[in-house]
């Protein structure tokens, strides 16, 4: 599935239709700013965890039950707290997010998965930037990065896959609500999400706790307990923005 909050145009790279194609930088993150929320990796809970919440939220299909990573990027839906007009508002970005504007994705009708680019992206050109293809249409650098860094992320969300299945083979996770009181005073109560359960956690068997050690889980889950007290400072935000929204 690719999430139409950021891709407008999706289109598989195709040398026919895109080899006159550049690329620029990818600096204006408002592309972003109605993403209230956005999957990251196990291996980035550590620098994903110095600016947002990470939490875990179910993207299976009923009655398949799939937990996935997710940092908290807002309080409502369509809504990013990180955006200040063009600018990413936080030290880390994502690796969901820096890959834009390509994707990969299952081609319809076969099995293969293909290379997709945003055509709607504003860093594309037809005069400047990275050339997409080089002549006799060969894959440009800027294009085998792209593909390397696809490679890496699908690696990365299989092994994410494997950790948040033992996460619900040993049942750590539980349903959590945040109740916050923004300073207009109105009450918001944030849900829909799940948190490893810390009592489940510190009764687990030793033999179990050394596994988990020992293949990093534990640190892990300690990194995403930790990133919860960023809880509040989503709701500072939340409160700036209300204010300065009064304001205008």
């Amino acid at each position: 599935m690719i999430p139409s909050a950021l891709y407008r145009e999706p289109a598989l790279i195709d040398p026919a239709a895109h080899r006159h194609l550049k690329l620029g930088t990818f600096a204006d993150f408002s592309v972003t700013k109605h993403m209230h929320a956005v999957y990251i990796a196990a291996t980035e809970f550590p620098l994903a965890a110095l600016d947002f919440p990470i939490v875990f939220v179910n993207t299976g299909e009923a009655p398949n039950v799939v937990m996935s990573p997710i940092v908290l990027l807002g309080l409502v839906p369509n809504e990013n707290l990180y955006i200040e007009g063009k600018r990413w508002d936080a030290r880390y970005i994502p690796a969901f997010i820096r890959r834009y504007p390509f994707v990969s994705a299952n081609v319809r009708g076969t099995q293969q998965v293909g290379v997709m680019i945003d055509t709607a992206w504003s860093g594309i050109s037809t005069t400047e930037g990275e050339p997409l293809f080089l002549e006799g249409d060969k894959p440009a650098p800027a294009l085998e990065r792209a593909v390397e860094f696809l490679r890496m992320f699908e690696v990365e969300a299989q092994r994410t896959r494997h950790f948040c299945q033992r996460l619900q083979d040993l049942a750590l996770l539980r349903p959590m609500q945040v109740d916050a009181t923004l300073p207009s005073g109105q009450h918001m109560a944030i849900d829909g999400f799940m948190t490893v359960e810390e009592d489940k956690l510190k009764a687990l068997p030793d033999a179990t706790v050394v596994e988990m050690h020992r293949n990093g889980m534990l640190g892990l889950l300690q990194l995403h307990l930790a990133s919860l007290a960023n809880m509040r400072h989503l709701v500072e935000r939340k409160g700036r923005a209300a204010a300065a929204a009064a304001t205008a």
